[in-house]
């Protein structure tokens, strides 16, 4: 079988979550099946490279992914594109963030470093709450640095493939997360790419996106576009979803807007089981729709 998978992985392949196996055990038998007979699974995540590798290590294959949205591409365990942003233009940014919206905490994730957190402006919550929560996260846990002078230190370096600025942690925050990004992403154009993650904005390198990762990834192995199937649920995947429109499958759970982006809706990863191994029983079953329907 040559045909490629590349999934989303919060909302999506973890989807419901398995705190102390990751990967849920229908998909993962979903995926060792589809392994199994030549098909092939690529991670896209807005995760950094060190919390993706891990994800292999719990789905029981060295798979190749693509992380922090297209910045960086990982095959057999080793890095074949790194972007990082202009260390002006990113200061300039946060600096524009930090003046005109009380944001909780723009996080970096770099080359060197998963999740580095500035301590100076921080309410005392997120001090408190953040690590607390992590600590409760059982294999989603991520490696986290809280330090500013660490922060500053990945300003200077030039080497960020991430930024995420975080509004916090209510529904009101997400709405204020979702208007800021329509504002940036005018104020920024090209030279940045903004995509909104319910309460967070992910902010990548110009034309690093998921599905200019994935283009990357297929033009450098020489891979037909045609083989290709995407599944996704949140704002960094619309753009795949819109490169590979026939065969992008939405999870059910997801945002109106971004479900209106897909051609297919699904209620769990496995269902696309239905789609791979197609029968007179199983080609249309109530797990799975299309997005005309439910929008």
């Amino acid at each position: 079988m040559e045909k490629y998978i590349f999934t989303d992985l919060d909302g999506t392949l973890f989807y419901p979550k398995a705190k102390r196996k990751m990967v849920p055990g229908k998909n993962k038998n979903f995926i060792d099946r589809f392994i199994a007979d030549g098909g092939k699974v690529v991670l896209v995540s807005g995760r950094g490279p060190m919390f993706v590798d891990k994800v292999c290590y719990y789905l029981g294959h060295q798979v190749d992914y693509i992380c922090c949205n297209g910045a960086s591409i990982y095959q057999d365990g080793h890095p074949i594109k790194e972007d990082v942003f202009d260390t002006s233009f990113l200061k300039d940014m946060i600096d524009y963030v930090s003046d005109n919206y009380k944001v909780k905490s723009v996080i970096l994730f770099t080359k060197h470093r998963n999740m580095v957190f500035p301590k100076d402006g921080l309410a005392t919550w997120v001090k408190l709450f953040y690590p607390i929560y992590m600590g409760f996260q059982g294999s989603y846990r991520e490696v986290m640095t809280m330090d500013d002078q660490a922060y500053r230190e990945e300003l200077e370096k030039g080497e960020v493939e991430k930024a995420m600025i975080f509004f916090g942690a209510t529904p009101l925050a997400a709405n204020k997360a979702k208007a800021a990004n329509k504002e940036l992403r005018e104020k920024f154009e090209g030279k940045a790419e903004f995509s909104w993650t319910v309460q967070c904005i992910e902010v990548t390198p110009v034309n690093c996106s998921k599905s200019n990762g994935i283009r990357f990834y297929l033009d450098y192995n020489h891979i037909n576009s045609d083989n290709v199937l995407v599944v996704g649920d949140s704002g960094n995947d619309i753009s795949m979803f819109e490169a590979f429109k026939e065969e992008s499958y939405c999870m059910a759970h997801a945002h109106d807007s971004v479900k209106k982006h897909a051609t297919h809706i699904i209620k769990r990863f496995y269902s696309l089981e239905d789609y791979v191994y197609p029968s007179e029983e199983t080609i249309k079953t109530p797990e799975i729709t299309d997005s005309k329907e439910g929008n």
